[in-house]
């Protein structure tokens, strides 16, 4: 059953979920600057420092980075790495830019062994190794390495947790990023197939988001409906659809409401919703649309059914086969309109020669009074067989027949009626009716009256 939802879950949200483009902290340095004079007065760690030769040559690599001049860029990073940035703390800074420029290649690979080397640095600031973790994250997410991305965000949140508050970093932004990072983790797992990690996971970052009053991001509690569907959990799905539909009205996700409702047997919800979707120009798949036909008769609701898959068809977004025009005739003829349902079920029986085609044609042409064809559609129907309820046809071609004065015949078609359990009970009745009524038009006839004869 999973199978039918998993596919809305679309690869784009993947790229909903990355916490952001990946930067050295050199290329991000004069905009927290804008900031420092905020947090002049607090208590701050003694920084580690780059030397002036080193700081020239990251100077002139920032310079061809800002110009995309990544071969430029590589060559002053390498010639920095090997001569110029000795010390540890400098080469963190070195690979931190040489990282980014990889990156900006699209690199991968390249990108991740240059952020390694980073973290390998003993002297590489904290702050940076926990940046360093998120970005190493991302870069297994590119590379489709869901394991070892998992391994490096399950970091970023053990050092969020053993952190002691930073100067200028409010709480909130903190907690934010913590939230963030949960969400990557269970896309994480759930690529990795740890289906409950997976949920748990996702849980806690939609939770702490509602916490503070902020709207999770869509990616998040479709990853978290998308879990409760292929774990068949139903009724917990239910309430994360409708804050999607809520807060990020898409006609998928009303969609996959109706399928939910189905799922729980709320047929009319289901009915509802789907008609919702239906109304808005968005269903016009030939699955959806012979679905809402059914939802329809199965409420009762024939007309609407009938005027639906009718509309379909004339569309072409319904095929005009045997089974569907069936369907059309059934629904016509329920809603009470014969005089529609005739020529849609004759056309159905031309195509398919199927008995119950013919039997269910046989009770229309009753309902509209053309008893001669109801008998020749209803002896059709005999003679062709695999009908479910042949007593009912056998019901249909006695009433045909009394309807055209052939006594005899009816009790004939009658007692044949009897024979099956399903229709004993009006086959008598009817039987009895018959029996009496030729005796009353034999009396009637040797009394001297004119009467009609049998198929006149």
């Amino acid at each position: 059953m999973s199978g039918r939802f998993t596919r809305y879950f679309p690869t784009f949200l993947l790229a909903l979920f990355l916490l952001g483009s990946v930067m050295p902290a050199q290329a991000t340095h004069d905009k927290k600057d804008a900031k420092q004079s905020k947090y002049a007065n607090a208590p701050t760690r003694r920084r580690q420092a780059v030397g002036q030769r080193c700081a020239k040559k990251l100077e002139a690599a920032q310079r061809a980075i800002n110009a995309e001049e990544w071969s430029q860029a590589e060559q002053v990073l390498t010639l920095a790495g090997k001569k110029y940035c000795t010390s540890s703390f400098e080469k963190s800074q070195v690979w931190n830019y040489q990282g980014y420029v990889q990156f900006s290649q699209q690199h991968y690979r390249r990108a991740v062994e240059a952020y390694l080397r980073l973290l390998d640095e003993p002297a590489v600031e904290n702050r940076m190794k926990v940046s360093t973790y998120s970005t190493v994250a991302q870069l297994y997410f590119q590379l489709e390495d869901y394991a070892s991305a998992a391994q490096f965000l399950q970091r970023v949140l053990k050092a969020s947790d053993a952190a002691e508050p930073q100067s200028g970093v409010h709480k909130a932004d903190a907690q934010t990023a913590d939230s963030q990072t949960r969400a990557l983790l269970a896309q994480a797992y759930y690529q990795l197939d740890r289906k409950k990690e997976a949920l748990a996971t996702i849980k806690q970052a939609i939770g702490d988001y509602q916490s503070r009053k902020k709207l999770p991001p869509e990616a998040w509690w479709s990853l978290q409906s998308l879990l409760y569907f292929e774990q068949e959990q139903y009724r917990q799905a239910l309430p994360v659809l409708k804050q999607l539909i809520k807060h990020y009205p898409r006609y998928r996700y009303w969609h996959q409401l109706g399928g939910l409702y189905g799922q729980l047997n709320k047929n009319i919800e289901r009915l509802v919703v789907t008609e919702t979707v239906y109304l808005a120009g968005s269903l016009n798949k030939e699955r959806e649309l012979l679905s809402l036909t059914y939802l329809y008769l199965g409420a009762n609701i024939p007309y609407r059914a009938a005027v639906t898959l009718e509309t379909a068809i004339n569309k072409k977004q319904v095929k005009a086969n045997a089974k569907h025009l069936e369907l059309l005739g059934q629904a016509w003829q329920q809603a009470g309109e014969g005089k529609k349902a005739r020529p849609v079920l004759e056309k159905a029986a031309a195509l398919s020669g199927q008995g119950k085609i013919y039997a269910q044609l046989a009770g229309v042409y009753l309902d509209i009074g053309d008893n001669a064809k109801a008998v020749r559609a209803a002896e059709n129907a005999l003679n062709k067989g695999k009908l479910k309820r042949p007593g009912a046809v056998q019901l249909v071609l006695g009433n045909a027949q009394l309807n055209l004065h052939c006594y005899d015949k009816a009790v004939e078609a009658f007692e044949k009626a009897g024979k099956y359990k399903t229709s004993q009970v009006n086959a008598k009745q009817w039987l009895d009716y018959a029996r009496a009524e030729s005796e009353r038009v034999k009396e009637l006839r040797e009394a001297g009256a004119e009467l009609v004869g049998c198929g006149v």
